[in-house]
């Protein structure tokens, strides 16, 4: 318990410290990019949002949440491409950075539907039944511990109507990259950072969620910033690990959506049972 409690305040500090400015400080907070990311990643990331976006909140109506929702990134990108306009839904961005909900809260100022509140995604407050949908991308993965896992995605089923909507996501243990920094370089891959898409599916079963959809994302061979190493202009200079990733996730997922289990991220959408 005493681990779990400090590396959740480490996750806070961490976000609570990030202050930047100038052009595309909202989208590098929300990634922890770096102050020098080439423009090129930025567009590239920015073609994330808006694919994760869709995904994540299309269909979505009533009362919406978006649970670890930092500096509203994901939730403006959906804004942005009028998803869920017309179906009339109302937004709550919660997340447990004070900091964070402040920039949220300055870029949705004068928007009527959008509103936000601090709080923590395994202890929710709300009252049961009180969404039709929820939002929570690149949160699990950050917990201390399997049991905050689970804690996570009872609060969600709790919250969540009948039939609700819930979307998630994890990084793959079984995709390329994790197996090979597991067995060549010797780090450790486990929950609850890394599942595979059997293990989630059984989470998310034992929360009582069914799943429906799933979308892989980022097929890169060498995951992380690449492109701030000195090597890159050697080993990658045209940047070609990305667009291939960016090829396989806009042409060829489309047409055998099976390959998604193969991407490092991986988004769920599922219903509440």
């Amino acid at each position: 318990m005493k681990d779990r409690l400090c590396l959740e305040r480490e996750e806070l500090a961490f976000w609570e410290r990030q202050r930047r400015c100038g052009g595309d400080c909202d989208l590098k907070m929300a990634r922890d990019l770096p102050d020098d990311t080439p423009q090129f990643i930025l567009h590239l990331q920015r073609e994330f949002e808006d694919r994760a976006a869709a995904f994540s909140f299309a269909g979505s109506r009533g009362m919406v949440l978006d649970a670890g929702c930092g500096n509203g990134e994901l939730l403006i990108a959906a804004h942005k491409m009028g998803i869920a306009k017309e179906n009339g839904a109302r937004f709550i961005g919660m997340d447990f950075s004070a900091n964070m909900l402040g920039r949220a809260k300055f870029r949705t100022s004068g928007d009527p539907r959008v509103a936000f509140l601090q709080g923590s995604i395994t202890s929710l407050p709300f009252v049961d039944r009180s969404f039709d949908w929820v939002v929570s991308s690149g949160v699990l993965t950050c917990l201390a511990t399997p049991q905050s896992m689970a804690e996570a995605l009872q609060e969600f089923n709790r919250v969540l109507c009948p039939g609700g909507g819930l979307v998630v996501d994890f990084f793959n243990r079984l995709s390329h990259y994790t197996l090979a920094r597991r067995y060549l370089f010797g780090e450790r891959i486990a929950p609850p950072e890394y599942l595979s898409f059997s293990e989630f599916r059984n989470q998310l079963e034992n929360a009582g969620f069914q799943i429906e959809e799933h979308l892989g994302f980022d097929f890169k061979l060498c995951q992380g910033y690449l492109f701030m190493s000195r090597y890159r202009p050697v080993v990658d200079p045209a940047y070609l690990q990305e667009r291939i990733s960016q090829l396989l996730e806009k042409r060829i997922l489309p047409v055998w959506p099976k390959l998604s289990l193969f991407g490092y991220r991986i988004y769920v959408r599922c219903k509440k049972i």
